[in-house]
C-alpha cells in the first residue's frame, strides 16, 4: 500500500524529461536541464521547478515574472546616498542667503 507524501513538496524534476533538477543557482544566468537542455526556471516562493514558459507555479501559483522580492531595507542605500547631496544643498541655500 503505497502512502501519501507527509507533507506537499514542491517539484523538482524537469518539466519535458522527467529527470531531477534540482538547481540552486541565484548568480542570474539562465538555468537548464543537466540531462535535455530545457530552459527552466526556479520558483521563488516554494522553490519548485517550472517550464520556460510559465507564468505561473504550477505548485503554489506564484507570479514567476515578478522575479523574487527584494527587502524594504534594500532601498535603504539610496537614502543614505541623497542625504549628503541634501545636507549640501540645504548648506548651500542658507549661505546663499546669509550673505545676501
Amino acid at each position: 500500500m503505497k502512502l501519501p507524501p507527509l507533507a506537499l513538496v514542491a517539484p523538482s524534476l524537469c518539466p519535458r524529461c522527467d529527470q531531477p533538477a534540482m538547481v540552486m543557482n541565484h548568480s542570474g544566468e539562465e538555468q537548464r536541464c543537466a540531462h535535455c537542455g530545457l530552459q527552466i526556471h526556479q520558483c521563488a516562493r516554494c522553490r519548485g521547478i517550472a517550464g520556460p514558459f510559465d507564468r505561473y507555479c504550477g505548485f503554489c501559483g506564484f507570479e514567476m515574472v515578478q522575479g523574487e522580492q527584494r527587502p524594504l531595507w534594500w532601498r535603504l542605500w539610496f537614502l543614505a546616498a541623497l542625504l549628503p547631496v541634501a545636507l549640501g544643498l540645504a548648506y548651500g541655500i542658507a549661505q546663499a542667503q546669509v550673505r545676501h
